[in-house]
């Protein structure tokens, strides 16, 4: 069976154990609420083979889009988007920028480290999106700055915002390896869920997109 790209990666993330069920005694999050998943995409920095084939995997992915040769940075947002910008950024021999979540409250103050500018084209990379809360102040810097925003690259998407991440009236296109259907499908063939386990799982997905 040919396996395409977004089957390749949730099987990465599932043998790496960045993603790791639990439908019955379920995972307790910081909110308190319990989940049967938990994902953990910072894990994949120690793997450099596996790191190494989903990098290659997501620019394979860029370079498809239209905007990729326009891109002229890559930004990583604090802290588990900075290795994933440093290791596109090197692939493609691009500068890379990071982002504070807060401007610092010494020296110059700054939001944005290393040297971005007001007629670049950003890429912004992170390990996953969920609800999207936590770009809001990434691409606000960014926004801030002047430059412009060509996309989000994130290796796992929830699907709670599926290809477009709205921002200032504006449709910013999400680049993604894999999400829970694929990840779920190739849990069900590697026997590593029942059909049960995996109706848990999605009822528990389904309200999160409700909430959101």
């Amino acid at each position: 069976m040919v396996k395409n790209v977004s089957d390749i990666a949730a099987e990465i993330l599932i043998d790496l154990k960045c993603i790791n069920f639990s439908p019955k005694k379920q995972f307790k999050l910081t909110s308190g609420k319990k989940s049967p998943v938990y994902c953990d995409c910072r894990r994949i920095i120690s793997f450099p083979k596996e790191r190494k084939k989903l990098i290659n995997l997501g620019i394979s992915k860029l370079k498809k889009k239209s905007k990729f040769n326009k891109i002229s940075n890559i930004a990583g947002g604090e802290s588990a988007g900075i290795p994933f910008a440093a290791f596109i950024a090197q692939k493609l021999n691009l500068p890379m920028t990071y982002i504070r979540k807060e401007k610092k409250k010494f020296g110059k103050s700054s939001q944005i480290e290393g040297l971005l500018n007001k007629e670049d084209n950003v890429l912004l990379a992170e390990d996953l999106m969920t609800d999207g809360g936590s770009k809001l102040r990434f691409l606000d810097a960014i926004h801030k700055l002047g430059a412009n925003i060509s996309g989000i690259f994130v290796i796992f998407n929830y699907g709670i915002i599926k290809d477009y991440y709205i921002f200032k009236k504006k449709k910013i296109e999400v680049i993604f390896l894999t999400e829970w259907s694929n990840v779920l499908n190739v849990a069900l063939r590697k026997k590593l869920l029942t059909n049960e386990e995996v109706g848990i799982i999605n009822s528990f997905l389904e309200k999160l997109k409700v909430k959101s």
